[in-house]
Formats: C-alpha cells, structure tokens, sequence
C-alpha cells in the first residue's frame, strides 16, 4: 500500500498525526473538508508522485534529472499549478511500490526500493480529472484557447481521444439520454429521445460536468482490461522504439538461455503496459442533482472494481457523496453474507436494486480523511467498517437543522 505524508504545504500545516504522519492511499481513498483545506493539493501530489514513479519504473527519465535543479518544484508540481504552495519547511515523503520519494529543505531524495519492483509493481494509467473539467463541455474547440491550466489540457486530450473511439451512441446513465458523436464536425451531442438533439455545448450544466468524467473514466478503465496487444497500442512512438530496442538487445544477447530470454520478455512488456487505473477525481459531485452524484459514483466505484490494484481517490464537499459510499460499504457486507448460498439469490436481486453488486466497496480498502481551517489531518473513524457520521459535511446538515428549530422558536414567541 502507498503512503503519503505532506506537511507545511499550501495551507496544510502539520498535516496527518497518526501513523508518523502518514496517509495510507487505499483503493477508495476520499478527502472532505471546507474550500482551501487541501483537499486538491494532497490528490495533486499523489498523482505526481505517481506519475513519476511510473516515469522511472519505465526509464523515461533519471533519478539525477527529476532532483536536478529542483525539478521537482520548477517543473513537475508545477504542472500542477501548485508550485508556489512550498515553504522553507515543507515535507513530502511519498512511499511507493517501486520508489520512495522524500523531499526536505527545499531537496529531493529518490530511493528505488530493493528487491525485484518489475514483480510487484504494477504501472498505472494516471488521470487527474480536474474540477474545471466542464468548461470542456461548455466550450467548443477549447485547445485553440491559449494558457488552459496544462491538468485540463491533459484532460482534454483524454476526452478526445474517448469521443474518437466511441463507434456508435452509448447510452448515459443519467437522464434516459444517449452521448454521440459527430466525428465529421468533432461535435459531441446528447440525444434525449423524441428526435430531441443537443450540443453538448448547450447541454444543462450538469451534463456537460457528467458526461467528461463519465465518458474518460468508462474509456480508460475499458482500455485498461483489453488484450495485451491493445495496451501496447497506447504506448507512444517514443515508448514503441524503447521497447523495440530493449526486446531486440534481449534476444541478441547469447550469455543468456531461451527460458531466462521468455521470462525477460515477460517482464519487459508488463513494463510498458499500464495494468491498473489511478482514478483522481476532483469535486465528482459538481452541478449534480443528489441521485445524479450516486449514479456517478456507483460507475466510478464499478470501474474500479474492475481490477484489484485500480483505485479511486475522490476530493469532495458533498455529504451525499460520504452517504453513498456509506450505503455502497454497507451493500459489500451484505452481499459476503449471502454469498455461497442459493436461497439468497432472491436477496441479491432486492441489494442490486438499492446497490449494484460491481459498486459495492470493502470498508477495509476505504478511507476517509478529513481536513481542517487549521492545517491538519484526521482519518474519520469508522465503526465495524462503516464511516462515521461525525464528519464536517453532515455536521453542516445539522447546523441547517438546528438553525431552523432555532427559528421555530422565535416564531412561537411572537405575539
């Protein structure tokens, strides 16, 4: 399991006190919190450190050049506009799988961890869908807008690439509508029946927020469970030629036997695949109804569990979004204890109603953090598996309802 530990960065300040210090990053992982606690900047960190653990597992880059001249900050994190969210005492340690990060006074220390990392490691494909990701919808032709935040830009391409390899309508599950599209004008459109058509484009906001997200994370979680041969039709031509070369200096090579030349091989195309999705999503309840944020992250929740080592990390203000997830835990117990047995099949049908049997989530691959105005870090403690609700978004709820029985009274004494 990763783990991250971040302290004195943007507006957290001590950060996480448990365990050293460090966050545990499990299959779903959540952050909630009111605006400008770092909630993005903790999952804008996990992805980069992410990406370049992968970058060095593949030898894209070197040790040398990411802690050169600061790279780390100039260029890296800075993809993530978060460059200036440093301090003289800023810390981030950031262990993975196959490499440890750790930068401290303003330095980056790289530790490639021991022992054989092709075997355990397993290269994911990163997207960090970012919170602006509806200006995409509501704007045709945005890549010829100059100076988009790179993250959306990213996005972008994704989303694409996603519309490209759509061959017919798909059907939404939001709305009885259906996405297509026009491949001739790169138009993508929603067909809400009756022979009524809309751009995207002059879509309700909560469309134009849904169908990016919906669209990129149903499309890389599908590419992520195709053959082989597919995966490495997502390689670059850069990543091809690299490959090519290392196979062809495998076999070339006479000090070696057949049986060790298969197993290298092996290895090396595992290598440049990427065999699990990391799924970052920021604000997955934007401009969403409360049964829409569910349907959305029931599908997220689904292509997740698609794979064993996929994962979820979720950035969210909404209690709704904690409730479901809830629910979703609660429908994983139920479905263990009717598993194996015939006269529960009944039951299962009455469970996938309420939760869709690929939605439900382990608790013990769940955890929330939440974080506060004053710079630090709690994990929201769970009982027999389920979240509490002694959190800040359903402590919100009742502050409403409280300010109404407040109001009540003073109507009770008006003369």
């Amino acid at each position: 399991m990763n783990r991250i530990k971040i302290q004195h960065f943007g507006p957290i300040g001590e950060g996480f006190s448990d365990d050293d210090g460090f966050m545990d990053i499990k299959k779903f992982t959540v952050f909630i919190g009111n605006q400008g606690t770092g909630k993005s900047s903790v999952a804008k960190l996990i992805s980069t450190l992410s990406w370049l653990e992968k970058a060095l597992f593949r030898s894209e880059i070197k040790e040398n050049y990411v802690t050169g001249y600061n790279r780390f900050v100039k260029e890296y994190v800075n993809y993530q506009n978060i460059r200036n969210y440093f301090r003289e005492n800023t810390v981030i340690t950031y262990e993975g799988a196959a490499y440890n990060f750790d930068f401290r006074d303003g330095k980056l220390q790289i530790n490639r961890n021991p022992g054989n990392i092709e075997e355990v490691y397993r290269a994911p494909k990163i997207m960090y869908v970012p919170a602006e990701r509806n200006f995409l919808s509501a704007v045709e032709n945005p890549e010829k807008l100059k100076g988009l935040p790179k993250t959306l830009s990213t996005f972008w391409e994704e989303m694409q690439r996603s519309l490209q390899e759509l061959s017919a309508s798909i059907e939404l599950p939001l709305g009885n509508a259906k996405l297509e599209y026009d491949k001739l004008n790169r138009i993508p459109k929603i067909d809400l029946g009756e022979g009524r058509k809309l751009r995207l484009s002059e879509a309700s906001s909560g469309f134009q927020s849904f169908i990016p997200l919906f669209l990129v994370s149903r499309n890389l979680s599908m590419s992520i469970n195709r053959e082989s041969n597919s995966s490495k039709n997502q390689l670059s031509g850069e990543q091809q030629q690299r490959l090519q070369m290392e196979i062809e200096r495998i076999i070339l090579d006479t000090s070696i036997s057949q049986e060790v030349k298969e197993n290298a091989m092996r290895l090396l195309s595992s290598k440049y695949k990427n065999e699990s999705f990391l799924n970052i999503v920021e604000e997955i309840e934007q401009n969403l109804f409360p049964q829409s944020q569910k349907i959305i992250l029931f599908k997220l929740i689904e292509y997740a569990n698609r794979l064993e080592k996929n994962q979820l990390i979720l950035t969210t203000h909404s209690p709704y979004i904690i409730n479901y997830l809830t629910i979703a835990i609660k429908g994983y117990q139920l479905w263990n204890k009717m598993k194996g047995r015939d006269q529960n099949l009944s039951l299962q049908e009455k469970l996938n109603e309420i939760v869709p049997l690929n939605s439900c989530v382990d608790g013990e691959e769940t955890i929330i953090y939440q974080l506060t105005e004053n710079g630090s870090i709690f994990k929201l403690p769970s009982f027999e598996g389920i979240p509490s609700d002694n959190n800040y978004l359903n402590h919100i709820l009742a502050d409403i309802n409280d300010s109404f029985d407040k109001l009540l009274e003073i109507e009770e004494e008006i003369v």
